[in-house]
């Protein structure tokens, strides 16, 4: 390929040829180029199915009408049988609202993320649970500004070998969610909080932790229903095993998990991707959960000299000190970091983004790592970690491909 179709100004030069002459969606699906994420290796077919729930127990901070209380849109995943011949679901959920209310977060034109309207998950919408079995569960908790399917990839994976998964859009903390009628509710920060927190940042970052496990404690709770609040019948209470319960999320999703070890004795062990930790208070990070916890993340995490993206800045120190005295404190810690790799590596963005084509604008939040790495070395090591804590199975974080030194693992402390 010649080098000048690897130059960006040229990129940006025919991004306008393009957009003048076939519209901003066929624009997006040349520099954005996007592929569906494979399927996971397990034995299991993968049901799904979207729910809108209400937490009347508890008021909605982030607006100022008293009768307002916590809505949830929220999504199940579990291992169900009979999927092969049924359509899939599409990857993010409600695709046409959700993408074209991103790209107008994003600046964009509302139609430039159309192609990403075609992505599918391995997921069948109302596929019937498996029957006679109990499996697992696990509380996926998103990014600050991200969203509930944003690793998709990892929940099919845990779902395809045996367990349940289920997640929220944290509302107004989601890049875009929706409400039971279809309304688009955007992400925005908490002025209440702003203001009781402005001299010093990591305490608006707790409350809304806090705030965020309070919804995942939330679900927990409704699962154990015969019937959800929104009247539907609970089908999937007989096959949870509460007695095994587990939390993973990414970023700040990382951080709410580690909140949830500490504060929920029925949360047994806890994964975070890349987690963003600097909203824990110092007591929180030099409590021992006494529980077995996995983070999986950048090289920076064991040294902030090294190149990356969350650890450099005065709140990336911070998110630095706050991880590494978990490390020292916590019971039974483990350690995973991927060379090369960025904040977004540990997303599915990572792995739908097909930066190989022509016109492929560099992303370069996704890191220089191959996706296949990426992918291959978190699904084994969230899968090993649950089927150690939560099924009882035997663990030697040792014993995995390191990629020809690409990947250190480490056991804490």
């Amino acid at each position: 390929m010649s080098s000048i179709y690897q130059n960006n100004t040229f990129k940006i030069i025919i991004f306008f040829i393009c957009a003048a002459l076939q519209g901003c969606a066929a624009v997006g699906s040349v520099l954005v180029p996007l592929e569906s994420i494979e399927p996971p290796k397990g034995k299991y077919d993968i049901g799904t199915q979207v729910y809108f729930w209400t937490d009347n127990s508890r008021s909605e901070v982030y607006t100022t009408e008293p009768t307002d209380f916590r809505e949830l849109m929220v999504q199940i995943w579990y291992p169900a049988q009979g999927g092969k011949n049924y359509q899939k679901a599409p990857h993010v959920t409600f695709p046409e609202k959700s993408i074209s209310s991103i790209a107008k977060t994003a600046g964009l034109p509302a139609r430039f993320g159309n192609h990403g309207t075609q992505l599918v998950s391995n997921s069948v919408f109302g596929l019937a649970p498996i029957q006679n079995e109990k499996f697992p569960l696990i509380l996926f908790s998103h990014g600050d500004g991200g969203l509930l399917t944003q690793n998709t990839s990892q929940v099919e994976e845990l779902v395809s070998n045996g367990y349940i998964v289920i997640a929220c859009n944290h509302t107004y903390n989601a890049s875009v969610t929706f409400d039971k009628e279809g309304n688009s509710i955007y992400y925005k920060q908490n002025v209440s909080w702003n203001e009781q927190a402005q001299y010093h940042k990591k305490y608006y970052t707790n409350l809304l932790i806090n705030y965020r496990y309070q919804d995942l404690a939330f679900l927990l709770k409704t699962l154990k229903q015969n019937r959800f609040n929104d009247g539907s019948v609970n089908s999937f209470k007989n096959n949870i095993d509460f007695e095994n319960v587990g939390a993973m999320g990414h970023s700040m999703g990382g951080g709410t998990t580690y909140i949830g070890m500490l504060k929920n004795k029925e949360i047994k062990a806890g994964v975070a991707l890349d987690g963003w930790f600097f909203g824990l208070l110092n007591e929180d990070a030099k409590t021992n959960t006494k529980k077995p916890f996995l983070h999986i993340g950048q090289e920076q995490f064991l040294d902030p000299s090294i190149e990356g993206d969350i650890n450099s800045s005065k709140d990336g120190k911070r998110n630095f000190d706050i991880y590494n005295t978990i490390l020292e404190t916590n019971k039974e810690s483990y350690g995973v970091y991927i060379k090369n790799s960025l904040h977004y590596s540990y997303t599915d963005m990572k792995l739908i983004y097909n930066k190989n084509s022509p016109f492929a604008l560099p992303l370069d939040s996704l890191g220089e790592v191959d996706k296949k790495i990426v992918d291959e070395v978190i699904d084994k090591a969230v899968l090993d970690f649950f089927n150690y804590s939560l099924k009882g199975q035997s663990y030697n974080i040792y014993s995995n491909d390191t990629y020809n030194k690409q990947v250190i693992y480490n056991q804490h402390p």
